[in-house]
């Protein structure tokens, strides 16, 4: 009962305060300060238990493993090179060759001691041999070894590289050495690496458990070590090992919240849910009293004298918000009629404001000329120029005049499908110059539909993609076929090229990025501009497909409405 009356003495309180100051107060209590604790939280686990995954400590990580790893790789190329240079060893190799005296087992023991006693302390080198031209052979190995089978698993190659070698694949290090200059008697030395004590020095290096290392050859195939799934990983860094060819690659992932860190949340959680459930009740009661009230009110008035409303005594512990709705709804009503007319006025606003966009994106696409063309063409002239060959130039600027009197001169967005296949011509006879009659165009138009109209520059671009996508890296014999005929009441183009082509994914790509109303860097823009063009002037139905084989061509079919 104690409870329940401090309970009502706070309501009571809260009622003394407006609406506004009561929502405002719940919205400071039930969203500021929660959202603010959680953050301030939040961010304090983060830095506890998160702190090592910033990128300066994983670097530091990977710099500490690199220099472990590479220490490892510097010792094993250091043992091999004391091998090849070792003078006692090149000496007996070279009287066991030359001299049929010295081909004793005791100085072939004695090369084999020698080379014992130079890798035998080193734990990762598990076997080292040196293989004389005609197939004798001294060796060091740990275990048993086939050395047939050793011969048959070495590479031509150099160097460092992955051998799978019987059950254990393994690392060799090989290279042939000169015994004897004057002789020209060479060796082959070859040592294996047990990639299990590779392996035993990357998991002794690595710094910590969101952490692993691998060693990995040119191919990115792992050679030792392992490395986290690509979806885990949150950040990599990858050095190369010096003079071996082989990289030592770190990858890190993100740990997740411990139990610890989920029960502290989860506290936090039920406390902000049972202060704000108390809260909510509080205010609720304050608002609810004088709408109960206001409630009661409505509910008696009777419906022959719906507009006569009862007044009660004033309350002198309310400000009295309810009351005034009744007042404010008619000033409602006429503010009402007032928006509708201002809506009304806003829609118009808004439809001129639309077709003003439509206008200027007209304007834009039609304004929109890819400048290599020009570039590339000024390049060639320039260089013509400098060889003197006059006419041609007189042929090229002939016909650069010709292209842009349309594409530029041309007042308006369409001109006659005579003029347009005119504006191509030339462009045609500037690219022929420019790549010196590697291709050849042949025209198929139906003269029924020269007199029609059309959007202009909207074959151009498209040879422009035939000759450079389609014969690009072919020396010569690249033919176009330009076919224009009426269907019904539609005109359709069709321009098919014999060049590379391409598959039923590259067409969808392009399909997609023609019909997409974002623009990115470098997404088939002459296509998507002319393909937009035609959409925004002639409707949906109309634009452009295309069809394609690999080293057989590409079809690029064009749809617009006969225009008069």
């Amino acid at each position: 009962m104690k409870v329940k009356s401090s309970m009502d003495k706070f309501v009571r309180n809260l009622r003394k305060i407006s609406i506004r100051r009561r929502l405002s107060y719940a919205f400071i209590i039930l969203c500021v300060i929660p959202i603010s604790v959680m953050i301030t939280i939040s961010a304090i686990i983060e830095f506890l238990y998160y702190k090592d995954n910033l990128r300066s400590n994983y670097d530091n990580f990977a710099y500490e493993s690199n220099i472990r790893v590479n220490d490892m790789f510097e010792q094993l190329e250091l043992k091999f090179k004391y091998l090849k240079e070792n003078n006692d060893i090149l000496t007996d190799m070279y009287l066991y060759a030359t001299s049929p005296m010295y081909q004793t087992e005791g100085v072939s023991n004695r090369i084999e001691n020698t080379i014992a006693s130079i890798v035998s302390n080193q734990e990762e080198i598990d076997y080292a041999a040196i293989i004389l031209e005609d197939g004798t052979s001294f060796l060091y190995s740990k275990a048993l070894i086939d050395i047939e089978e050793i011969r048959n698993s070495l590479k031509d190659g150099l160097g460092w590289y992955y051998l799978d070698y019987g059950k254990q694949p393994v690392l060799c290090r090989t290279e042939i050495v000169e015994v004897d200059y004057t002789s020209g008697l060479k060796a082959r030395y070859v040592v294996l690496i047990n990639l299990k004590e590779v392996k035993g020095v990357l998991d002794n290096a690595v710094g910590s458990a969101k952490q692993r290392i691998a060693v990995t050859n040119n191919q990115g195939r792992v050679v030792a070590g392992s490395q986290f799934e690509e979806s885990d990983l949150v950040y990599e860094v990858t050095v190369p090992i010096s003079d071996t060819g082989l990289k030592v690659k770190n990858t890190f992932i993100k740990t997740k919240y411990d139990l610890l860190g989920l029960m502290t949340t989860i506290l936090i959680f039920l406390l902000v849910v049972v202060a704000s459930g108390t809260t909510i009740y509080l205010v609720n009661e304050s608002i609810k009293i004088p709408l109960d009230r206001l409630l009661g009110r409505m509910e008696h008035i009777r419906e022959d004298d719906v507009f006569v409303v009862k007044e009660e005594e004033a309350d002198t512990e309310s400000q009295d918000e309810h009351k005034i709705l009744n007042r404010v709804f008619t000033s409602m009503l006429n503010r009402l009629n007032e928006v509708l007319e201002e809506t009304y006025l806003t829609n118009i606003n808004e439809t001129q404001l639309r077709t003003r966009i439509k206008e200027l994106e007209l304007v834009a696409l039609q304004q929109r000329i890819n400048p290599h063309f020009l570039y590339n063409l000024l390049d060639n002239v320039f260089w013509i120029a400098q060889m003197k060959n006059y006419e041609e130039i007189g042929e090229m600027v002939s016909a650069l005049g010709e292209f842009f009197k349309t594409s530029v001169s041309e007042k308006g967005a369409f001109v006659t499908i005579s003029t347009e296949i005119e504006n191509v011509k030339s462009y045609v006879c500037l690219q022929k110059i420019m790549h010196k009659n590697q291709f050849d165009v042949k025209w198929h138009i139906d003269p029924e539909i020269v007199h029609y109209k059309t959007v202009k520059l909207i074959l151009q671009p498209i040879i422009e993609n035939c000759i450079v996508h389609g014969f690009g890296g072919i020396e010569g014999g690249g033919i176009i076929h330009i076919t224009g005929k009426k269907e019904d009441r539609t005109i359709v183009f069709e321009i098919k090229d014999n060049g590379k082509g391409m598959d039923m994914d590259a067409c969808d790509r392009i399909t997609l990025k023609m019909n997409s109303s974002i623009l990115g860097v470098g997404d088939s823009i002459g296509m998507r501009n002319v393909n937009q063009r035609i959409k925004i002037y002639f409707g949906e139905p109309y634009g452009i497909s295309i069809k394609s084989k690999i080293n057989e061509g590409t079809t690029v079919s064009l749809c617009i409405p006969i225009k008069e």
